[in-house]
C-alpha cells in the first residue's frame, strides 16, 4: 500500500485528528466510535480505542502501537535514527518520502521553504502536523482537532497515561496555525478545535498557553 492509495478516499467528510493534550481527559472514547480518527503517536492505545489511521515520525512508534484494523502512517527514514524500517513490514504500514530527516527548527514554513513533495506529507516540528495533512490528504473538508492543546490544563501537560514529552508550546502554537493555512489553500480544508467544555470558562479548570 502507497500513500497515494489513499488519497481522497475520505472527500467531503469530517476526520478527527487527536493530540495528546490534556482536554483529552475529558473525551469519552465510544465519542470516536462512529468518526473518522486519524491518532497521533500514542494516544488511541492510551485512550483504548482503534483509530482509523494512527501518524508518527518514529518507527519505534509506529511498532509500539501497530494494529491490524489500523493504517499507520510513518515517515520512509525514522525521524531519530534516519534508518528504514527494520524487519518485515505489515501491509498496513504506509511511509512517506521527506526531503530531509533533519528535524525542522524554529524557521519552519510550509508555506514558503518547506513546502511538503508530492504526494507527501509536512514534517513538522510536532508529528501532529503530519496527522493534520494526513487528514487533509484523506479529502478532509473538516478538520477537528483534539488535544491540540498548546498549554497546560490544571497543570498538567499531556492526557493522562501519555508519557512526557516536549513543550514548546508558542513554537507549535505558531506551527499549526501556518500549517492550518496551508491546509485550506491548498486542499480548502477547514481546520477547528473541540472545546470538551459548555464554553472559553472551562467549567472552573485552569488553562495556562503561551
Amino acid at each position: 500500500m502507497k500513500l497515494s492509495d489513499l488519497k481522497n478516499t475520505h472527500q467531503g467528510e469530517t476526520i478527527w485528528v487527536l493530540g495528546s493534550g490534556p482536554t483529552m481527559n475529558f473525551i469519552d472514547p465510544v465519542f470516536f466510535e462512529d468518526k473518522i480518527t486519524v491518532a497521533t503517536n500514542i494516544i488511541a492505545n492510551v485512550k483504548g480505542f482503534t483509530a482509523n489511521y494512527t501518524f508518527s515520525n518514529y518507527h519505534r512508534v509506529t511498532q509500539e502501537v501497530f494494529n491490524p484494523n489500523t493504517i499507520h502512517v510513518t515517515l520512509l527514514r525514522d525521524t531519530e535514527s534516519h534508518e528504514l524500517w527494520a524487519g518485515d513490514v505489515p501491509q498496513n504500514v504506509i511511509f512517506v518520502e521527506q526531503p530531509s530527516y533533519q528535524a525542522p527548527g524554529s524557521a519552519w514554513n510550509p508555506l514558503t521553504t518547506h513546502k511538503p513533495l508530492n504526494d507527501s506529507l509536512v514534517y513538522g516540528s510536532s508529528s501532529l502536523h503530519g496527522s493534520m495533512h494526513l487528514a487533509a490528504y484523506l479529502g478532509a473538508c473538516f478538520i477537528i482537532l483534539i488535544g491540540a492543546d498548546c498549554g497546560t490544563l490544571d497543570g498538567q501537560h499531556r492526557t493522562e497515561g501519555y508519557r512526557a514529552g516536549h513543550n514548546p508550546w508558542a513554537l507549535y502554537d505558531r506551527h499549526h496555525q501556518l500549517l492550518k493555512t496551508y491546509l485550506q489553500e491548498n486542499y480548502d480544508t477547514k481546520v477547528y478545535s473541540l472545546n470538551p467544555f459548555i464554553n472559553f470558562n472551562l467549567e472552573g479548570h485552569k488553562f495556562e498557553g503561551v
